[in-house]
Protein backbone atom coordinates (compact mmCIF):
# COMPACT_ATOMS: atom_id res chain seq x y z
CA UNK A 1 0.00 0.00 0.00
CA UNK A 2 1.14 3.54 -0.70
CA UNK A 3 1.31 4.97 2.80
CA UNK A 4 3.06 8.15 1.66
CA UNK A 5 0.14 10.49 2.32
CA UNK A 6 0.11 9.59 6.03
CA UNK A 7 3.89 9.73 6.37
CA UNK A 8 4.14 13.09 4.61
CA UNK A 9 1.41 14.63 6.75
CA UNK A 10 2.92 13.35 9.99
CA UNK A 11 6.38 14.59 9.03
CA UNK A 12 5.12 18.02 7.99
CA UNK A 13 3.27 18.53 11.26
CA UNK A 14 6.05 17.24 13.51
CA UNK A 15 8.91 18.90 11.62
CA UNK A 16 7.16 22.27 11.52
CA UNK A 17 6.34 22.19 15.23
CA UNK A 18 9.74 20.74 16.21
CA UNK A 19 11.60 23.46 14.29
CA UNK A 20 9.50 26.16 15.91
CA UNK A 21 9.97 24.57 19.34
CA UNK A 22 13.74 24.16 18.92
CA UNK A 23 14.06 27.72 17.65
CA UNK A 24 11.95 28.87 20.58
CA UNK A 25 14.29 27.17 23.06
CA UNK A 26 17.28 29.22 21.85
CA UNK A 27 15.27 32.35 21.09
CA UNK A 28 15.18 33.20 24.79
CA UNK A 29 18.95 33.63 25.07
CA UNK A 30 18.99 35.21 21.59
CA UNK A 31 16.58 37.92 22.77
CA UNK A 32 18.65 38.41 25.93
CA UNK A 33 21.77 38.85 23.81
CA UNK A 34 20.13 41.40 21.48
CA UNK A 35 18.67 43.50 24.32
CA UNK A 36 21.69 43.27 26.62
CA UNK A 37 24.05 44.02 23.74
CA UNK A 38 22.17 47.16 22.82
CA UNK A 39 21.48 48.34 26.40
CA UNK A 40 24.62 47.26 28.28
CA UNK A 41 27.07 46.73 25.41
CA UNK A 42 30.04 44.36 25.75
CA UNK A 43 29.52 43.96 29.51
CA UNK A 44 26.06 42.45 29.01
CA UNK A 45 27.14 40.13 26.18
CA UNK A 46 30.25 38.90 28.02
CA UNK A 47 28.20 38.09 31.17
CA UNK A 48 25.69 36.17 29.05
CA UNK A 49 28.55 34.27 27.41
CA UNK A 50 29.60 33.05 30.87
CA UNK A 51 26.04 31.81 31.53
CA UNK A 52 25.69 29.79 28.32
CA UNK A 53 27.42 26.61 29.64
CA UNK A 54 24.81 26.44 32.42
CA UNK A 55 21.99 26.33 29.87
CA UNK A 56 23.89 23.61 28.02
CA UNK A 57 24.07 21.49 31.19
CA UNK A 58 20.34 21.97 31.84
CA UNK A 59 19.55 21.05 28.23
CA UNK A 60 21.72 17.95 28.47
CA UNK A 61 19.73 16.61 31.43
CA UNK A 62 16.36 17.67 30.00
CA UNK A 63 16.86 16.27 26.50
CA UNK A 64 18.56 13.06 27.68
CA UNK A 65 15.57 12.17 29.86
CA UNK A 66 13.04 13.79 27.51
CA UNK A 67 14.22 12.09 24.32
CA UNK A 68 14.83 8.78 26.10
CA UNK A 69 11.36 8.95 27.63
CA UNK A 70 9.62 10.06 24.43
CA UNK A 71 11.25 7.21 22.49
CA UNK A 72 10.08 4.68 25.09
CA UNK A 73 6.57 6.18 25.09
CA UNK A 74 6.42 6.28 21.26
CA UNK A 75 7.35 2.60 20.99
CA UNK A 76 4.82 1.71 23.69
CA UNK A 77 2.15 3.63 21.75
CA UNK A 78 3.10 1.76 18.58
CA UNK A 79 2.79 -1.52 20.52
CA UNK A 80 -0.54 -0.49 22.13
CA UNK A 81 0.91 -1.01 25.64
CA UNK A 82 -0.89 1.40 27.98
CA UNK A 83 0.92 0.24 31.13
CA UNK A 84 4.32 0.86 29.59
CA UNK A 85 3.24 4.31 28.40
CA UNK A 86 2.26 5.30 31.94
CA UNK A 87 5.37 3.71 33.44
CA UNK A 88 7.85 5.48 31.16
CA UNK A 89 6.08 8.84 31.42
CA UNK A 90 6.02 8.72 35.23
CA UNK A 91 9.64 7.68 35.48
CA UNK A 92 10.80 10.29 32.98
CA UNK A 93 9.04 13.08 34.87
CA UNK A 94 10.22 11.89 38.29
CA UNK A 95 13.87 11.41 37.34
CA UNK A 96 14.10 14.76 35.52
CA UNK A 97 12.55 16.57 38.51
CA UNK A 98 15.01 14.92 40.90
CA UNK A 99 17.91 15.87 38.64
CA UNK A 100 16.68 19.48 38.55
CA UNK A 101 16.47 19.73 42.33
CA UNK A 102 19.95 18.23 42.68
CA UNK A 103 21.38 20.71 40.16
CA UNK A 104 19.71 23.66 41.92
CA UNK A 105 21.29 22.80 45.28
CA UNK A 106 24.70 21.97 43.80
CA UNK A 107 24.93 25.07 41.59
CA UNK A 108 23.77 27.46 44.32
CA UNK A 109 26.13 26.10 47.00
CA UNK A 110 29.16 26.21 44.67
CA UNK A 111 27.99 29.22 42.61
CA UNK A 112 31.25 31.17 42.66
CA UNK A 113 33.31 28.13 41.70
CA UNK A 114 30.93 27.49 38.79
CA UNK A 115 31.21 31.10 37.62
CA UNK A 116 35.02 31.04 37.76
CA UNK A 117 35.16 27.70 35.92
CA UNK A 118 33.10 29.11 33.03
CA UNK A 119 35.49 32.00 32.47
CA UNK A 120 33.47 34.49 34.50
CA UNK A 121 36.09 35.55 37.03
CA UNK A 122 36.03 39.34 37.01
CA UNK A 123 33.17 39.54 34.47
CA UNK A 124 30.73 42.20 35.66
CA UNK A 125 27.14 41.01 36.11
CA UNK A 126 27.82 37.27 35.80
CA UNK A 127 26.70 36.54 39.36
CA UNK A 128 23.55 38.69 39.08
CA UNK A 129 22.43 36.77 36.00
CA UNK A 130 23.34 33.26 37.11
CA UNK A 131 21.96 33.05 40.66
CA UNK A 132 18.25 33.17 39.58
CA UNK A 133 19.06 30.62 36.87
CA UNK A 134 20.79 28.34 39.39
CA UNK A 135 17.93 28.19 41.91
CA UNK A 136 15.26 27.52 39.25
CA UNK A 137 17.05 24.57 37.64
CA UNK A 138 13.98 22.25 37.96
CA UNK A 139 11.93 24.63 35.78
CA UNK A 140 14.59 24.73 33.05
CA UNK A 141 14.87 20.92 33.06
CA UNK A 142 11.25 19.79 33.42
CA UNK A 143 9.88 22.24 30.81
CA UNK A 144 11.70 20.70 27.77
CA UNK A 145 10.93 17.20 29.09
CA UNK A 146 7.18 17.87 29.07
CA UNK A 147 7.46 19.50 25.64
CA UNK A 148 9.00 16.33 24.19
CA UNK A 149 6.59 14.00 25.97
CA UNK A 150 3.40 15.72 24.81
CA UNK A 151 4.76 15.72 21.26
CA UNK A 152 4.98 11.94 21.49
CA UNK A 153 1.37 11.90 22.70
CA UNK A 154 0.10 13.45 19.44
CA UNK A 155 0.09 17.07 20.61
CA UNK A 156 2.98 18.84 18.84
CA UNK A 157 0.92 22.02 18.47
CA UNK A 158 0.65 22.58 22.24
CA UNK A 159 4.42 22.12 22.51
CA UNK A 160 4.90 24.89 19.97
CA UNK A 161 2.34 27.14 21.68
CA UNK A 162 4.11 26.72 25.03
CA UNK A 163 7.49 27.66 23.58
CA UNK A 164 5.97 30.62 21.71
CA UNK A 165 4.34 31.97 24.86
CA UNK A 166 7.63 31.55 26.72
CA UNK A 167 9.46 33.60 24.07
CA UNK A 168 6.80 36.34 24.03
CA UNK A 169 6.74 36.61 27.83
CA UNK A 170 10.54 36.68 27.93
CA UNK A 171 10.68 39.48 25.34
CA UNK A 172 8.05 41.62 27.08
CA UNK A 173 9.62 41.18 30.52
CA UNK A 174 13.12 41.79 29.12
CA UNK A 175 11.98 45.16 27.84
CA UNK A 176 10.19 45.90 31.11
CA UNK A 177 12.89 44.75 33.53
CA UNK A 178 16.03 45.77 31.62
CA UNK A 179 14.97 48.81 29.59
CA UNK A 180 12.10 50.37 31.58
CA UNK A 181 12.89 49.42 35.20
CA UNK A 182 16.67 49.40 34.64
CA UNK A 183 17.24 46.18 36.60
CA UNK A 184 20.33 45.39 34.56
CA UNK A 185 21.44 41.90 33.60
CA UNK A 186 19.63 40.34 36.57
CA UNK A 187 16.34 41.52 35.04
CA UNK A 188 17.06 39.45 31.92
CA UNK A 189 17.49 36.36 34.10
CA UNK A 190 14.16 36.91 35.85
CA UNK A 191 12.45 37.39 32.48
CA UNK A 192 13.89 34.09 31.24
CA UNK A 193 12.78 32.17 34.35
CA UNK A 194 9.21 33.52 34.23
CA UNK A 195 9.00 32.75 30.50
CA UNK A 196 9.98 29.12 31.13
CA UNK A 197 7.44 28.83 33.94
CA UNK A 198 4.68 30.08 31.62
CA UNK A 199 5.54 27.36 29.09
CA UNK A 200 5.30 24.80 31.89
CA UNK A 201 1.78 25.98 32.75
CA UNK A 202 0.72 25.74 29.10
CA UNK A 203 1.95 22.13 28.86
CA UNK A 204 -0.25 21.28 31.83
CA UNK A 205 -3.30 21.78 29.58
CA UNK A 206 -2.40 18.55 27.77
CA UNK A 207 -3.24 16.46 30.82
CA UNK A 208 -6.86 17.55 30.93
CA UNK A 209 -7.44 16.37 27.35
CA UNK A 210 -9.92 13.54 26.93
CA UNK A 211 -7.51 11.36 24.96
CA UNK A 212 -4.34 12.10 26.96
CA UNK A 213 -2.35 8.87 27.37
CA UNK A 214 0.33 10.32 29.65
CA UNK A 215 -0.83 9.41 33.14
CA UNK A 216 1.03 9.17 36.42
CA UNK A 217 1.26 5.75 37.99
CA UNK A 218 3.03 4.11 40.90
CA UNK A 219 6.59 3.04 40.20
CA UNK A 220 9.57 1.73 42.07
CA UNK A 221 12.68 3.89 42.02
CA UNK A 222 15.41 1.99 40.18
CA UNK A 223 18.64 3.55 39.05
CA UNK A 224 18.74 1.06 36.19
CA UNK A 225 15.55 2.57 34.74
CA UNK A 226 16.94 6.09 35.12
CA UNK A 227 20.13 4.94 33.44
CA UNK A 228 18.19 3.38 30.56
CA UNK A 229 16.17 6.52 29.92
CA UNK A 230 19.22 8.77 30.15
CA UNK A 231 21.32 6.47 27.95
CA UNK A 232 18.67 6.21 25.21
CA UNK A 233 18.45 9.99 24.97
CA UNK A 234 22.08 10.83 25.68
CA UNK A 235 23.28 10.47 22.09
CA UNK A 236 21.07 13.34 20.94
CA UNK A 237 21.32 15.29 24.21
CA UNK A 238 25.09 14.89 24.47
CA UNK A 239 25.45 17.81 22.09
CA UNK A 240 24.58 20.06 25.05
CA UNK A 241 27.24 18.75 27.41
CA UNK A 242 29.73 18.92 24.58
CA UNK A 243 28.64 22.48 23.83
CA UNK A 244 29.01 23.31 27.52
CA UNK A 245 32.53 21.91 27.71
CA UNK A 246 33.45 23.50 24.40
CA UNK A 247 32.14 26.86 25.62
CA UNK A 248 34.33 26.64 28.71
CA UNK A 249 37.41 25.95 26.54
CA UNK A 250 36.55 28.66 23.99
CA UNK A 251 35.74 31.21 26.73
CA UNK A 252 39.13 30.59 28.32
CA UNK A 253 40.95 30.82 24.96
CA UNK A 254 39.17 34.04 23.97
CA UNK A 255 39.63 35.58 27.43
CA UNK A 256 43.36 35.09 27.05
CA UNK A 257 43.32 36.17 23.39
CA UNK A 258 41.12 39.29 23.38
CA UNK A 259 39.41 39.65 26.80
CA UNK A 260 35.83 40.87 27.22
CA UNK A 261 35.67 42.14 23.63
CA UNK A 262 36.33 38.66 22.28
CA UNK A 263 33.75 37.14 24.63
CA UNK A 264 31.14 39.69 23.53
CA UNK A 265 31.71 39.06 19.82
CA UNK A 266 31.73 35.31 20.36
CA UNK A 267 28.46 35.44 22.31
CA UNK A 268 26.76 37.18 19.37
CA UNK A 269 28.12 34.56 16.95
CA UNK A 270 27.24 31.70 19.29
CA UNK A 271 23.60 32.83 19.61
CA UNK A 272 23.22 33.07 15.84
CA UNK A 273 24.86 29.67 15.37
CA UNK A 274 22.51 28.20 17.99
CA UNK A 275 19.57 29.55 16.02
CA UNK A 276 20.84 27.80 12.88
CA UNK A 277 21.51 24.58 14.79
CA UNK A 278 17.99 24.77 16.26
CA UNK A 279 16.52 24.46 12.76
CA UNK A 280 18.56 21.33 12.04
CA UNK A 281 17.83 19.95 15.50
CA UNK A 282 14.12 20.59 14.94
CA UNK A 283 14.16 18.35 11.87
CA UNK A 284 16.13 15.76 13.84
CA UNK A 285 13.82 15.86 16.87
CA UNK A 286 10.83 15.22 14.59
CA UNK A 287 12.40 11.85 13.81
CA UNK A 288 12.18 10.50 17.37
CA UNK A 289 8.38 10.09 17.69
CA UNK A 290 7.92 9.24 13.99
CA UNK A 291 10.68 6.64 13.66
CA UNK A 292 9.87 5.31 17.14
CA UNK A 293 6.21 4.77 16.23
CA UNK A 294 6.86 3.34 12.75
CA UNK A 295 9.56 1.08 14.18
CA UNK A 296 7.13 -0.16 16.84
CA UNK A 297 4.59 -0.89 14.09
CA UNK A 298 7.28 -2.61 11.96
CA UNK A 299 6.47 -0.17 9.15
CA UNK A 300 9.55 -0.26 6.91
CA UNK A 301 8.05 2.16 4.40
CA UNK A 302 7.34 4.64 7.18
CA UNK A 303 10.95 4.51 8.42
CA UNK A 304 12.54 4.96 5.00
CA UNK A 305 10.14 7.65 3.77
CA UNK A 306 10.54 9.64 7.00
CA UNK A 307 14.32 9.62 6.61
CA UNK A 308 14.09 10.68 2.96
CA UNK A 309 11.89 13.62 3.91
CA UNK A 310 14.13 14.54 6.85
CA UNK A 311 17.32 14.65 4.76
CA UNK A 312 15.67 16.61 1.93
CA UNK A 313 14.18 19.12 4.36
CA UNK A 314 17.41 19.53 6.32
CA UNK A 315 19.53 20.13 3.20
CA UNK A 316 17.04 22.68 1.84
CA UNK A 317 16.92 24.58 5.15
CA UNK A 318 20.70 24.48 5.49
CA UNK A 319 21.12 26.09 2.07
CA UNK A 320 18.65 28.82 3.05
CA UNK A 321 20.48 29.42 6.36
CA UNK A 322 23.84 29.59 4.60
CA UNK A 323 22.59 32.14 2.07
CA UNK A 324 21.02 34.30 4.79
CA UNK A 325 24.28 34.36 6.75
CA UNK A 326 26.30 35.29 3.64
CA UNK A 327 23.93 37.98 2.38
CA UNK A 328 22.92 39.54 5.71
CA UNK A 329 26.02 39.05 7.86
CA UNK A 330 26.47 42.78 8.51
CA UNK A 331 22.85 43.59 9.50
CA UNK A 332 22.80 40.53 11.78
CA UNK A 333 25.95 41.71 13.58
CA UNK A 334 24.46 45.18 14.04
CA UNK A 335 21.40 43.57 15.63
CA UNK A 336 23.54 42.96 18.73
CA UNK A 337 24.76 46.54 18.84
CA UNK A 338 28.14 45.52 17.40
CA UNK A 339 29.89 46.97 14.33
CA UNK A 340 32.58 44.35 13.90
CA UNK A 341 34.16 43.21 10.64
CA UNK A 342 35.51 40.22 12.56
CA UNK A 343 31.96 39.11 13.44
CA UNK A 344 30.81 39.53 9.81
CA UNK A 345 33.72 37.38 8.66
CA UNK A 346 32.88 34.75 11.31
CA UNK A 347 29.27 34.52 10.10
CA UNK A 348 30.36 33.99 6.49
CA UNK A 349 32.79 31.23 7.40
CA UNK A 350 30.13 29.50 9.50
CA UNK A 351 27.65 29.56 6.57
CA UNK A 352 29.84 27.01 4.76
CA UNK A 353 29.26 24.50 7.57
CA UNK A 354 25.47 24.46 7.18
CA UNK A 355 25.03 21.48 4.82
CA UNK A 356 27.43 19.02 6.52
CA UNK A 357 26.00 20.08 9.90
CA UNK A 358 22.41 19.24 8.95
CA UNK A 359 23.37 15.84 7.52
CA UNK A 360 25.33 14.94 10.65
CA UNK A 361 22.42 16.01 12.90
CA UNK A 362 19.81 13.95 11.06
CA UNK A 363 21.95 10.82 10.67
CA UNK A 364 23.11 10.81 14.29
CA UNK A 365 19.55 11.22 15.58
CA UNK A 366 18.31 8.42 13.33
CA UNK A 367 21.01 6.01 14.55
CA UNK A 368 20.14 6.92 18.14
CA UNK A 369 16.44 6.26 17.50
CA UNK A 370 17.02 2.77 16.04
CA UNK A 371 19.27 1.90 19.02
CA UNK A 372 22.62 2.16 17.23
CA UNK A 373 23.86 4.07 20.26
CA UNK A 374 27.57 3.58 19.72
CA UNK A 375 27.56 5.02 16.22
CA UNK A 376 25.30 7.91 17.22
CA UNK A 377 27.38 8.69 20.31
CA UNK A 378 30.57 8.63 18.25
CA UNK A 379 29.14 11.17 15.79
CA UNK A 380 27.99 13.49 18.58
CA UNK A 381 31.30 13.17 20.44
CA UNK A 382 33.41 13.86 17.36
CA UNK A 383 31.49 16.86 16.02
CA UNK A 384 30.46 18.24 19.40
CA UNK A 385 33.64 18.04 21.47
CA UNK A 386 36.81 16.30 20.31
CA UNK A 387 37.24 17.84 16.86
CA UNK A 388 36.02 21.36 17.80
CA UNK A 389 38.41 21.54 20.76
CA UNK A 390 41.35 20.42 18.61
CA UNK A 391 40.51 22.85 15.81
CA UNK A 392 39.75 25.69 18.29
CA UNK A 393 43.12 25.28 19.93
CA UNK A 394 44.74 25.62 16.50
CA UNK A 395 42.61 28.36 14.91
CA UNK A 396 41.63 30.76 17.78
CA UNK A 397 45.20 31.86 18.64
CA UNK A 398 45.72 32.67 14.93
CA UNK A 399 42.35 34.03 13.79
CA UNK A 400 40.66 35.17 17.05
CA UNK A 401 36.82 34.76 17.01
CA UNK A 402 36.83 33.77 13.31
CA UNK A 403 38.80 30.71 14.41
CA UNK A 404 35.70 29.42 16.25
CA UNK A 405 33.77 29.27 12.96
CA UNK A 406 36.72 27.61 11.22
CA UNK A 407 36.79 25.01 13.99
CA UNK A 408 33.08 24.21 13.51
CA UNK A 409 33.46 23.96 9.73
CA UNK A 410 36.44 21.61 9.97
CA UNK A 411 34.71 19.47 12.60
CA UNK A 412 31.52 18.97 10.56
CA UNK A 413 33.37 18.17 7.33
CA UNK A 414 35.68 15.65 8.97
CA UNK A 415 32.78 14.05 10.89
CA UNK A 416 30.73 13.44 7.73
CA UNK A 417 33.75 11.85 6.04
CA UNK A 418 34.25 9.53 9.04
CA UNK A 419 30.49 8.77 9.18
CA UNK A 420 30.28 7.76 5.51
CA UNK A 421 33.41 5.63 5.83
CA UNK A 422 32.27 3.74 8.96
CA UNK A 423 28.69 3.27 7.73
CA UNK A 424 30.01 1.96 4.41
CA UNK A 425 32.18 -0.62 6.19
CA UNK A 426 29.29 -1.78 8.45
CA UNK A 427 26.92 -1.96 5.46
CA UNK A 428 29.32 -4.14 3.47
CA UNK A 429 30.22 -6.37 6.42
CA UNK A 430 26.64 -7.06 7.52
CA UNK A 431 24.83 -6.94 4.17
CA UNK A 432 22.55 -3.95 4.80
CA UNK A 433 20.72 -2.39 1.87
CA UNK A 434 21.96 1.16 2.48
CA UNK A 435 23.87 3.45 4.83
CA UNK A 436 20.90 3.77 7.21
CA UNK A 437 21.92 0.35 8.59
CA UNK A 438 18.29 -0.34 9.49
CA UNK A 439 17.45 -3.95 10.29
CA UNK A 440 14.30 -4.82 8.37
CA UNK A 441 11.42 -6.40 10.32
CA UNK A 442 10.73 -10.06 9.49
CA UNK A 443 7.14 -10.99 8.68
CA UNK A 444 5.15 -12.80 6.03
CA UNK A 445 4.13 -10.17 3.48
CA UNK A 446 1.74 -12.59 1.79
CA UNK A 447 -0.40 -12.66 4.94
CA UNK A 448 -0.96 -8.89 4.88
CA UNK A 449 -3.53 -6.89 2.94
CA UNK A 450 -3.13 -3.11 2.67
CA UNK A 451 -5.12 -0.46 0.84
CA UNK A 452 -6.10 3.17 1.04
CA UNK A 453 -9.60 4.63 0.90
CA UNK A 454 -10.45 8.25 0.09
CA UNK A 455 -13.51 10.16 1.27
CA UNK A 456 -15.83 8.24 -1.05
CA UNK A 457 -18.36 5.71 0.25
CA UNK A 458 -18.95 4.32 -3.26
CA UNK A 459 -15.45 2.77 -3.24
CA UNK A 460 -16.34 0.49 -0.31
CA UNK A 461 -17.98 -2.05 -2.64
CA UNK A 462 -14.77 -2.45 -4.69
CA UNK A 463 -12.78 -2.73 -1.48
CA UNK A 464 -15.10 -5.48 -0.23
CA UNK A 465 -14.43 -7.57 -3.36
CA UNK A 466 -10.64 -7.28 -2.87
CA UNK A 467 -10.92 -8.24 0.80
CA UNK A 468 -13.07 -11.26 -0.06
CA UNK A 469 -10.43 -12.44 -2.55
CA UNK A 470 -7.70 -11.95 0.09
CA UNK A 471 -9.69 -13.97 2.65
CA UNK A 472 -10.33 -16.75 0.14
CA UNK A 473 -6.64 -16.95 -0.81
CA UNK A 474 -5.75 -17.42 2.88
CA UNK A 475 -8.49 -20.00 3.51
CA UNK A 476 -10.37 -17.76 5.93
CA UNK A 477 -13.85 -19.16 6.52
CA UNK A 478 -16.86 -17.29 5.09
CA UNK A 479 -18.22 -16.25 8.50
CA UNK A 480 -14.93 -14.61 9.52
CA UNK A 481 -14.54 -13.04 6.08
CA UNK A 482 -18.04 -11.55 6.48
CA UNK A 483 -17.09 -10.00 9.85
CA UNK A 484 -13.86 -8.59 8.40
CA UNK A 485 -15.81 -6.88 5.63
CA UNK A 486 -18.48 -5.73 8.08
CA UNK A 487 -15.81 -4.28 10.38
CA UNK A 488 -14.09 -2.32 7.63
CA UNK A 489 -17.32 -1.19 5.97
CA UNK A 490 -19.06 0.04 9.15
CA UNK A 491 -16.03 1.75 10.67
CA UNK A 492 -14.98 3.36 7.38
CA UNK A 493 -18.51 4.63 6.75
CA UNK A 494 -18.66 6.22 10.23
CA UNK A 495 -15.20 7.75 9.88
CA UNK A 496 -16.07 9.28 6.50
CA UNK A 497 -19.46 10.53 7.69
CA UNK A 498 -18.53 11.91 11.12
CA UNK A 499 -14.72 12.18 11.16
CA UNK A 500 -14.28 13.72 7.72
CA UNK A 501 -16.75 16.51 8.46
CA UNK A 502 -14.48 19.48 7.71
CA UNK A 503 -14.85 19.32 3.92
CA UNK A 504 -11.12 18.66 3.37
CA UNK A 505 -9.56 15.70 1.57
CA UNK A 506 -8.84 12.78 3.91
CA UNK A 507 -7.82 9.14 3.66
CA UNK A 508 -8.24 5.88 5.56
CA UNK A 509 -5.36 3.41 5.61
CA UNK A 510 -6.62 -0.19 5.92
CA UNK A 511 -4.43 -3.11 6.96
CA UNK A 512 -5.35 -6.77 7.58
CA UNK A 513 -2.74 -9.11 9.09
CA UNK A 514 -3.38 -12.88 9.34
CA UNK A 515 -1.70 -14.75 12.20
CA UNK A 516 -2.05 -18.37 13.33
CA UNK A 517 -4.90 -17.76 15.77
CA UNK A 518 -5.96 -14.14 15.28
CA UNK A 519 -6.70 -11.68 12.49
CA UNK A 520 -5.74 -8.05 13.08
CA UNK A 521 -7.63 -5.27 11.32
CA UNK A 522 -6.13 -1.78 11.60
CA UNK A 523 -7.70 1.42 10.30
CA UNK A 524 -5.78 4.69 10.36
CA UNK A 525 -7.24 8.03 9.29
CA UNK A 526 -5.99 11.60 9.20
CA UNK A 527 -9.13 13.39 10.38
CA UNK A 528 -9.75 15.28 13.59
CA UNK A 529 -9.83 13.26 16.81
CA UNK A 530 -12.71 10.83 16.33
CA UNK A 531 -13.37 7.47 18.00
CA UNK A 532 -16.18 5.50 16.30
CA UNK A 533 -16.24 3.01 19.20
CA UNK A 534 -17.67 5.67 21.52
CA UNK A 535 -21.43 5.56 21.96
CA UNK A 536 -23.02 8.59 20.24
CA UNK A 537 -24.40 11.50 22.24
CA UNK A 538 -26.99 12.39 19.59
CA UNK A 539 -29.95 10.29 18.52
CA UNK A 540 -29.31 10.97 14.81
CA UNK A 541 -26.08 8.96 15.09
CA UNK A 542 -27.69 5.98 16.86
CA UNK A 543 -28.54 4.06 13.67
CA UNK A 544 -24.97 4.47 12.40
CA UNK A 545 -23.68 3.03 15.67
CA UNK A 546 -25.63 -0.26 15.39
CA UNK A 547 -23.07 -1.83 13.06
CA UNK A 548 -20.22 -0.68 15.30
CA UNK A 549 -21.92 -2.23 18.35
CA UNK A 550 -22.05 -5.58 16.52
CA UNK A 551 -18.32 -5.30 15.81
CA UNK A 552 -17.62 -4.64 19.49
CA UNK A 553 -19.57 -7.74 20.49
CA UNK A 554 -17.96 -10.07 17.92
CA UNK A 555 -14.35 -8.86 18.24
CA UNK A 556 -11.91 -10.56 20.61
CA UNK A 557 -10.52 -7.14 21.42
CA UNK A 558 -10.60 -3.61 20.06
CA UNK A 559 -8.82 -0.34 20.80
CA UNK A 560 -8.68 3.29 19.71
CA UNK A 561 -5.79 5.70 20.15
CA UNK A 562 -4.55 8.97 18.74
CA UNK A 563 -1.02 8.28 17.47
CA UNK A 564 1.16 11.04 16.01
CA UNK A 565 -1.51 13.06 14.14
CA UNK A 566 -3.73 10.10 13.26
CA UNK A 567 -6.67 8.13 14.62
CA UNK A 568 -5.83 4.44 14.93
CA UNK A 569 -8.34 1.62 15.33
CA UNK A 570 -7.23 -1.94 16.07
CA UNK A 571 -9.72 -4.80 15.95
CA UNK A 572 -8.74 -8.41 16.71
CA UNK A 573 -11.06 -11.06 15.26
Amino acid sequence: MNNQHFINKAFRVFAFNSILSSAGVVLGTFIDAVILGNVLGQAGLSALAVAMPVYMIYNLIAFAFGIGGSLAVSEAIGNEDEKQIEKWFTQTLAFSLMAGLFMAVLAFVFRQSFIDLMGGAGVEGASAYLIPVFVTAPVFIVTPVLSLMIRSDANPLLSTIGISISVIVNLILDLLFVVVLNWGIGGAAYAMVIGQACALLVYGLHFIKKHCRLKLTRFSFRLSDAGRLFKNGFGVASVYVYQGLLLIVVNQLLSNQSGSEGLAIYNAFFNVSLFAYAIFDGVSLALAPLIGTFNGEKDLEGVYETMRLALMTAVFLSVVCGLVLILFAEPISELFGLHSELLVKTFKIFSLAAIPTCINCVMATFYQTIKRNRLASAIFLLRGLILPIIFSAVFIPRYDVAGTAMALLGSELLTIIILLTVAGIVKKRNGYDNLLLYEKPVFNKDAIYENQLASDLTKLALLADEISEFCESHEIDMKTAYYINLTIEELSANIIKFGFADGKEHYISIKIAVFEEDIYVRLRDDSMTYNPFEEPDHSDEAMDYLGVSIIRQKAKDFAYNRTLVFNNLLIIL
